[in-house]
């Protein structure tokens, strides 16, 4: 698959081959010489070729929260009669990764993982027995130790692949039969709160249910590392593009991605590369070892100025117009949000949306690739690849990979 740069050099090396057998300019690799002559003059024309694209030249959309089902009636009324606003906002439900990659265009997903090195911790759901269901989920997939993919346990967790494991072999299986496809972007959020946790985070008032919820396994550097070797297991070493790889032995990860860039489109294609949504203790643990992230896999959501600066997530691209272009134009990678969860849907409001596509934010993250048609207002986030309208402006559309 060629994009419209590609192209434009076919084209110049045509031109060139037509014009004689002159060899181009050995020391500029970037030129393209031909030369004429006629009996009184020589006239010699370089061309300079369009300079590749790279990663960060895209734009394209991610799904939130890729792998998550609507939970089931009889817990939504649940959810909905302690908070409805909590209810709404998890009202939505994902296609499951190869449709979403292959019907739908998504090159980004985001992905939540809870830790269960000893296997079983989330089979059962504490709360089902309080609307009447057993907690017995009876899935002998949630016996199996390794990371578990759910919203939040006990009563969100409906999801269209159980296990982390499961999740990456999809889209490895995808990527194998459609090996020219523009890097993805696999955003992995490490949940460790419990559910009464959670909810005081977010505000909410728990009612005094005879519950007893599931306490989450905390982050460790053991953590890290498992979680590390299950994202090299899940899609192959060979498909990753890790931050030594884009660091290339320079001081900084910043450092290379402020004054050389990030890999080329065409370096790129097939490939996978991860971060880390955290910012809080995971993070930190996680690049304890090398603030450089050296031997990991995960990029890390960073702040400007950080050793490890270069992929950075600023959600409101109404608020962050600006900011969102200035930090693109360093060569930051860059995800936003085009919907906040089902309000803009709902409400048919696409002022959030097209902020994001006028944008350069390289991933726009979204539950509406496809439109909801509970909510009746035709709300979606068309899907394409495209280049990015603010540093690649003239290059146009992408082929679909």
């Amino acid at each position: 698959m060629r994009t419209r740069a590609v192209a434009v050099i076919v084209f110049l090396a045509l031109v060139a081959a037509a014009c004689g057998d002159d060899e181009a300019d050995t020391d500029d690799p970037t030129t393209t010489t031909t030369t004429s002559t006629t009996s009184t003059t020589t006239t010699t024309t370089t061309t300079v070729a369009p300079d590749p694209l790279r990663i960060n030249d895209l734009q394209v959309v991610g799904s939130h929260n890729s792998y998550h089902l609507r939970p089931i009636p009889q817990a939504y009324d649940a959810i909905a009669a302690v908070s409805q606003e909590l209810a709404e906002s998890i009202d939505y439900s994902h296609r499951s990764l190869t449709e979403q990659l292959g019907d739908f265009g998504v090159r980004q997903f985001e992905i939540d993982v809870f830790a269960d090195p000893e296997g079983g911790l989330y089979a059962n759901r504490a709360a089902m027995p309080v609307v009447g269901l057993p907690a017995e989920s009876g899935i002998a997939a949630l016996d199996e130790p390794g990371f578990k993919v759910l919203h939040t346990q006990d009563f969100d967790f409906e999801t269209n692949c159980l296990t982390l494991q499961l999740c990456l072999g999809e889209i490895a299986a995808w990527s194998d039969a459609n090996p020219d496809h523009v890097p993805l972007m696999i955003m992995i959020e490490i949940k460790e709160e419990s559910v009464p946790e959670a909810a005081a985070d977010a505000g909410v008032e728990l009612p005094d249910l005879p519950i007893e919820w599931t306490i989450p396994v905390e982050t460790t550097e053991a953590t890290l590392a498992a979680l590390d070797e299950e994202l090299r297991r899940g899609v192959g070493e060979e498909r990753i593009i890790t931050p030594d790889d884009v660091r290339a032995g320079a001081a900084t990860l910043e450092e290379v991605i402020l004054a050389d860039g990030w890999p080329t489109l065409d370096e790129a294609r097939g490939k996978v590369l991860f971060s880390m949504v955290n910012t809080g203790g995971a993070r930190d643990a996680y690049r304890t070892p090398s603030d450089v992230l050296e031997g990991r896999v995960m990029f890390t959501t960073s702040d400007p100025g950080a050793p490890d600066a270069a992929f950075l997530r600023v959600d409101d691209p109404v608020a962050n117009a600006e900011r969102i272009d200035e930090l693109a134009a360093l060569g930051y990678l860059i995800r936003t949000r085009t919907d906040s969860p089902t309000a803009d849907a709902r409400n048919g409001d696409t002022t959030r949306r097209e902020a994001a596509l006028a944008s350069a934010a390289h991933y726009l993250s979204t539950d509406y690739y496809a439109e909801d048609p509970a909510f009746e207002t035709g709300y979606d986030v068309a899907v394409t690849e495209w280049c990015n309208p603010v540093t690649a402006p003239d290059c146009g559309l992408l082929p679909a990979s």
